[in-house]
């Protein structure tokens, strides 16, 4: 028997075989909710996803499609969470190990970082800056920068800096390396990417698709304003995330960081929590109460847990330390709920359509499903789908590309201009489309 501790490259690696192999076994199954069906269309054939524009993870999904094909977000998530808790676990003995996968399969973990999103990039990018505490130099610029081509939650990340070396200039000039890789925003639209959310080939569209214009035209009366009920929602799903498992091990985790002079590190994660709920109640209040909810929260939460797990660890020992993970992995696989798979549901209601049909879909989950049937599985392939929730010229340019025969030339201006109210607008849009296409039949879906 070999005595002694593992090499730290070899503890690192089976904690990242653990982890990796259980994020990959409880990861999405067949035709994901909520974005996760247009991230797998944008991998499977490249384009801009929705705003602020998410280039980096679009560049992961691509390059993940490449390698492992219709396979390639479940692996690429499960990659990034196991990531995300090796950087977070300060240590990687088989106590943690077995700690990580046990909270990796809790429903309020395992629903924000293995679902398909940009939520689990964003955290691998914050564990980063917590393991390596940047100052707000070239390293810490570039951080931030990568961490807004994720996501605009990014911007709390300065947060876990620390306050010495500041060197402004440099910190100017990462930040911006890191938000270069918006230029695939431009490029991509120009180069006639087939999924292009706001054409970003000009200036205007440019400014448009990253400070989410777009999207707020589209979504207005569901962004932005306080609510008591947003507010209850997100209180209500912080909830779920706490009891019964990580709420213990978090505690833990405060009572180290004020014992051991982690104040200033208590503060700024505790920050990110307020942060969090600001966010969704003041930019996003559509998020609240969904997998959406808490993310930053979320990383408070697994930060302070295993800051606690490792207090366990030292105060009583090894063996304590393996019994206390045995049974938080045990917990993870008692409470584990499967990702919702809609697969059925989709199937199910595209496969009823006639040959060659026209559906108007009004929920995202159900359109986006159908673009992964359609894009992604090469099925039906006949079918135009389009959107009244999100009657956008992007995703009519993306029908026309697969159905050339599809004449959807009228535009807003050709039925009344902007001037007559949103829900007219795609009543007279839908009327003009079915008009303009009578080689097709027409049906709105849910």
């Amino acid at each position: 028997m070999i005595r002694g501790r593992f090499p730290k490259a070899a503890a690192a690696a089976l904690f990242l075989a653990v982890t990796v192999s259980v994020g990959y076994l409880a990861g999405q199954r067949g035709i994901p909710v909520e974005d996760g069906g247009e991230f797998l269309t944008v991998a499977r054939l490249g384009g801009v996803d929705h705003p602020p524009g998410l280039p980096l993870v679009s560049f992961l999904a691509r390059v993940s499609w490449v390698f492992l094909g219709r396979s390639c977000l479940r692996a690429l998530f499960a990659v990034l969470s196991g990531l995300l808790l090796l950087l977070l676990a300060e240590r990687r003995g088989l106590p943690r190990v077995l700690f990580a996968a046990g909270v990796l399969l809790l429903p309020g973990v395992s629903g924000r970082l293995l679902m398909w999103d940009a939520y689990c990039p964003l955290l691998v990018l914050y564990a980063a800056a917590l393991l390596r505490r940047p100052a707000p130099d070239l390293e810490g610029g570039f951080l931030l920068g990568l961490a807004l081509a994720v996501h605009p939650m990014g911007a709390f990340i300065p947060l876990l800096y620390r306050r010495k070396g500041i060197r402004p200039f440099a910190f100017a000039a990462g930040t911006v390396m890191g938000l270069g890789l918006y230029l695939a925003l431009p490029l991509g639209s120009a180069g006639g990417v087939p999924v292009d959310w706001g054409g970003a080939d000009s200036w205007s569209r440019f400014a448009r698709q990253v400070s989410a214009a777009g999207y707020r035209e589209v979504y207005g009366d569901g962004m932005g304003g306080f609510s008591g009920g947003v507010l209850a929602n997100h209180l209500d799903a912080l909830r779920g995330m706490l009891w019964p498992v990580l709420l213990p091990m978090a505690a833990a985790g405060v009572w180290r960081c004020v014992s051991e002079g982690g104040r200033r590190i208590l503060a700024a994660l505790l920050l990110l929590a307020v942060m969090d709920a600001l966010f969704v109640l003041l930019v996003n209040p559509m998020a609240s109460g969904t997998t959406q909810t808490g993310i930053l929260t979320l990383f408070t939460l697994l930060a302070l847990a295993f800051m606690g797990f490792g207090l366990v660890e030292e105060k009583a020992g090894r063996r304590a330390a393996a019994a206390l993970g045995t049974v938080v992995l045990a917990a993870g696989v008692f409470l584990w709920e499967p990702l919702p798979d809609q697969e059925e549901e989709v199937r199910a209601f595209y496969g009823n359509a006639p040959p060659d049909a026209g559906i108007f879909v009004t929920d995202n989950d159900i359109l986006y499903g159908g673009w992964v049937l359609k894009y992604v599985d090469d099925r039906r392939p006949d079918l135009a789908i389009l959107s009244t929730g999100n009657f956008s010229p992007w995703i009519e340019r993306l029908a026309v590309a697969f159905n050339p025969d599809l004449d959807l030339s009228r535009g807003l201006e050709d039925v009344g201009g902007a001037g007559i109210g949103r829900e007219e607008a795609v009543a007279r849009l839908v009327a003009a489309t079915v008009e303009d296409n009578p080689q097709r039949r027409f049906f709105v879906g849910p």
